[in-house]
């Protein structure tokens, strides 16, 4: 949804990798990630991804300097991406990781979706980030 927003909405002037109709998963991850390395060398990598907190934390965005890993909620090693990160926590942490995430409020989920969006677009305004030319 972030990718969407961040192309219809915002029309970010940067490559938008995993949208609704060609989402990056746990599936093609590598492939996308060889596919940035090899075409954006040089490019800062905003990362974006779903991810479980506490009950508190549910419904905020997490931001990191340091990418993100990739599949940790579901204990999966897809390794490290981004130099930045945007995490919005869509529910909580247990013993039903895959289920807290599946089923995760859609309205939570939008929400979080245009505030992450927003922030990227604002980010790469504030820095004067052009990938496109």
């Amino acid at each position: 949804m972030v990718g969407d927003r961040l192309k219809q909405a915002y029309d970010v002037p940067a490559y938008v990798y995993g949208t609704s109709a060609s989402p990056v998963t746990g599936l093609n991850f590598r492939s996308y990630m060889e596919h940035v390395r090899v075409f954006h060398p040089n490019s800062m990598v905003i990362a974006v991804d779903a991810c479980l907190g506490s009950k508190e934390e549910v419904g905020k965005v997490k931001y990191s300097l340091k990418g993100l890993k990739a599949g940790t909620a579901l204990k999966k090693e897809l390794g490290r991406v981004g130099d930045v990160a945007f995490l919005g926590i869509v529910g909580e942490s247990g013993k039903d990781n895959f289920g807290a995430l599946s089923g995760a409020d859609k309205r939570c989920v939008e929400e979080l979706a245009e505030k992450i969006a927003a922030k990227i677009f604002l980010f790469c305004s504030l820095l004067r980030l052009d990938y496109t030319s």
